[in-house]
């Protein structure tokens, strides 16, 4: 790496062979650095999308009246045409700021980059880069350094690859706040429906999953199946409506869903060792104790 006023950097200008400027995708320029304490970018404006993942220690990025800070295995971007300012965040950290960067430009640069999610709202993306994408980038730094002839289709297939990654890693999260968002979808529901006799079988349409998928993911996330779930809820009901003494025992069980007085019994009495008259009769003599004191 060359000594500069704020950094010690590696920096690489691409020259497109014919191959490349026939692609919807061109590199441009990339580059890795060490920074320096007194590290400061800008403010600047570039022409083209440049993507900067941070290697080690921390960076602020100040871009479209928009500030954070990104540490290591997070990426940024900058957008073409757009006011962007970066220094390094902690001048005393031991850790100093290491990055590397890859510029470019063509038909497909504004979709691909917003398919990796690096958008105008937010051009960044935390905890981003692999071990395999860090060896691809650096695969890819080397051949843009040596630029043999041939090496153009190489490093076309390795920008892809590094979009491919990106993407995948993006879908991968947004599948994990997707299973959250169906998993909330069936405790709503359980909750709004649990006294009209619904079964696990309703659950499983409203997931949209597999009945196996449904049950060893709502274990993990609530330690208990959604049947036991089911009847927590609804024997929960039938233990405060035993307690109020207004409603006889089958008007509960038809009342929670239950197709007759026996079903509600066996079940009651499974959950609590006890039946439910015998419940009831119970709160009542607690309550006549109480009252009489």
């Amino acid at each position: 790496m060359k000594e500069y006023r704020h950094e010690f950097a590696d920096y690489i200008y691409i020259a497109a062979s014919a191959f490349q400027q026939l692609a919807g995708l061109i590199p441009v320029r990339a580059g890795c650095n060490r920074a320096k304490a007194n590290y400061y970018v800008g403010p600047r404006v570039i022409e083209c999308y440049s993507l900067h993942f941070v290697l080690e220690g921390s960076v602020t990025l100040s871009q479209g009246g928009r500030r954070v800070v990104l540490g290591k295995g997070d990426l940024f971007c900058l957008h073409p045409n757009r006011s962007y300012t970066y220094w390094v965040t902690d001048p005393s950290s031991a850790s100093p700021l290491r990055m590397c960067w890859l510029a470019f430009e063509g038909s497909q640069a504004a979709a691909l980059t917003e398919r990796i999610g690096m958008t105008d709202a937010q051009p960044y993306r935390h905890s981003v880069l692999t071990s395999e994408l860090e060896s691809l980038l650096m695969q890819m730094m080397s051949s843009m350094r040596l630029s043999r002839d041939g090496d153009d289709l190489m490093l076309q297939a390795c920008l892809y690859q590094m979009f491919w990654q990106l993407t995948a890693r993006r879908d991968a999260n947004g599948a994990s706040a997707k299973k959250k968002d169906w998993l909330d979808a069936c405790v709503q529901h359980i909750h709004a429906h649990y006294m009209e006799g619904i079964s696990v079988a309703d659950v499983v349409q409203v997931a949209g999953v597999h009945r196996s998928h449904l049950y060893s993911e709502f274990q993990r996330m609530f330690g208990i199946s959604p049947q036991r779930y089911l009847i927590k809820l609804r024997l929960g009901k039938a233990e405060e409506l035993l307690r109020q003494s207004a409603y006889s025992v089958t008007e509960i069980a038809l009342s929670l869903g239950y197709p007759d007085l026996y079903s509600f019994s066996r079940a009651f009495y499974n959950y609590y060792g006890v039946s439910p008259s015998g419940y009831a009769a119970q709160a009542d003599e607690g309550s006549s104790r109480a009252a009489s004191r």
